[in-house]
Order: C-alpha cells, then sequence, then structure tokens
C-alpha cells in the first residue's frame, strides 16, 4: 500500500533527480514535494502529521503523474502547476499572466509597515505599483482594513489575473485593478504608501536566470541594461505623488548594489527582512522630495 509518507519520498526524489530549481515561494524540494502531493489529492495545505500514514488515493495517481511531468521535463513552477500561490498567509490565484507571488516585502507589510508606519495610523491609499497578480496590495488590503489600496500595472494581462484575486478575496469594495505607465496616473499627493517591486532584472543576469523562469511574463523580470531604469523612475514619480507623510517600500533585489552605483549621492536604507531576501529599500516622502530637489535622482 502506498501511503503519503512513501508518495511525499518518491515525488521528492524525483524532483532531486531532475535538479529543479526552487526559487518560487518553496525553499528546498521537499516543500515542492509536499505541495505536489497535495495539491494532486485535492488537500489544503495545512494537514495533520498522521496523514502520512495515510493510504495515498489511487484515483489521484494520474493527476500526480501529470504534475511530476510538468515540474520536472517542463520545468513549470510549483506554483503554476497547482494554480495557487500563497504570501503572507494569503492563497492567491497564479498563472503565467504575472509573477509567481513572492516579494519578501509581504511580511513587513503583513505586519502593518511596522516600524515605519505609525502604528495608530491607517494610511488612505496604498498603491501597489507594477502589481502583477495583486498579492501585495491585497495583503496590505488584510493588513489596513480601512484603506483603498490601487492595484496599478502596464500589462492587461496581469490586470486581468489581479482582477480574478480582488475577486477571489472579495476586496472589490476598496481595491481597484489601475491600468497605468509606473506611478504617471496618479494626482501629486494622493497616496500615503507606495508599494513597488518593479521589473528590475539586467538583461545580462536574464541570460543566467534557471529555466524555471522562462515561464514567467519576461516583460515583468527584465528591465533595461542594468535593470535600474525603472526603479530611479518610481524615485522620481514617488516624490511627486506621495502625501507630505508617505511612503515608499522599493524592491529591487540584487540589483540594489547597481541602483546605488547610479545614484551615489542618495542615501538608500536598505532594511533587514526577517524572512530573507534582499535590496529593499524604505523611504519617506520627504526624503524623496529632499533628493529631487538636490537633483541627485
Amino acid at each position: 500500500m502506498q501511503t503519503f509518507r512513501t508518495k511525499l519520498s518518491q515525488v521528492e526524489t524525483a524532483l532531486k533527480e531532475a535538479a529543479v530549481y526552487c526559487g518560487h515561494g518553496y525553499e528546498s524540494v521537499s516543500d515542492e514535494a509536499v505541495a505536489l502531493v497535495l495539491g494532486a489529492a485535492g488537500l489544503l495545505p495545512e494537514q495533520p502529521l498522521s496523514l502520512l500514514d495515510q493510504p495515498f488515493p489511487g484515483e489521484t495517481e494520474s493527476q500526480l503523474a501529470a504534475l511530476l511531468d510538468q515540474r520536472c521535463h517542463h520545468r513549470v513552477p510549483v506554483a503554476y502547476c497547482l494554480k495557487e500561490a500563497y504570501l503572507a498567509g494569503l492563497r492567491f490565484i497564479a498563472d503565467p499572466r504575472a509573477l509567481i507571488p513572492r516579494s519578501p516585502v509581504s511580511h513587513v507589510v503583513a505586519e502593518r509597515l511596522t516600524p515605519w508606519w505609525p502604528e495608530d495610523q491607517e494610511p488612505a491609499v496604498i498603491v501597489d505599483v507594477c502589481c502583477g497578480g495583486g498579492s501585495l496590495g491585497l495583503v496590505a488590503a488584510e493588513a489596513f482594513s480601512k484603506a483603498t489600496v490601487l492595484l496599478s500595472d502596464l500589462d492587461e494581462q496581469a490586470l486581468s489575473l489581479a482582477s480574478e484575486n480582488i475577486a477571489l478575496h472579495g476586496r472589490s469594495d476598496r481595491v481597484i485593478a489601475l491600468r497605468a505607465d509606473l506611478l504617471s496616473a496618479l494626482r501629486s499627493g494622493s497616496i500615503d504608501v507606495v508599494l513597488a517591486n518593479p521589473p528590475y532584472v539586467s538583461r545580462a543576469q536574464m541570460a543566467e536566470l534557471p529555466p524555471e523562469y522562462n515561464a514567467e511574463p519576461r516583460i515583468a523580470l527584465e528591465a533595461d541594461a542594468e535593470g535600474t531604469e525603472l526603479a530611479v523612475r518610481l524615485l522620481r514619480e514617488g516624490a511627486r505623488v506621495l502625501a507630505p507623510n508617505g511612503l515608499m517600500l522599493l524592491e529591487v533585489g540584487e540589483t540594489w548594489m547597481t541602483l546605488e552605483d547610479r545614484l551615489p549621492k542618495v542615501p538608500f536604507l536598505w532594511i533587514e527582512l526577517p524572512q530573507g531576501g534582499s535590496g529593499v529599500a524604505v523611504i519617506s516622502a520627504q526624503e524623496l522630495r529632499d533628493w529631487d530637489a538636490a537633483g541627485i535622482l
């Protein structure tokens, strides 16, 4: 009899032999094996340990085989295989219309931007720019129950997925999908918090990425030759759209050093993230205005 325990072992072995890359929400092949086995069986991620010794349902063998074929032979990330992803404890629809949710900024947002945002205040308007499927903005909507959240992206395919995730979470009363080029469509001084995770992978870095990244929309990953152009635009536009006491969280990943080289006079504050990750800066509206006025952006 095949149990969940033996099936997990078999799937983990298959993933190891295929040398899959775990970089899309799962930290190890063990985690991916659990997700695939539970997904094939139609079970939620939270399961008791006693499930390990329960018989694996034979009728789902073909479904698991199909998922493994996608993952091992076609190198499709697990989230796309299962059509779902989790971020900061929330479930999202995931498919190739947008990047798989995995931003380390989500944990900061889920904790109400502590300590950078006042604990006793609710931001009136938050914008998740380059929102993709809208996961980061929807985490913000969960954390700040009174805020209006704008999910902004230039890509209509990504916005269609964001709209589905808005419906999934029942947030259409205060979360709006908006097609826009970065922050250009927003009124001056109208935004309290900008969450910015723009494309920042340079062309050289794109060529070196594991094959799993080929499943994601290239437009959401690749920036200019150096990977900093959109980040610089966001800093300049943020100086205009943020309210006087506003805040920007800017994520540029491993491109942070290149951004510092491009803007050598800007004193970025790169924060330490409890869940790992790098290249996330917290910047106040006043700082952005000062840098813009000094001509160093």
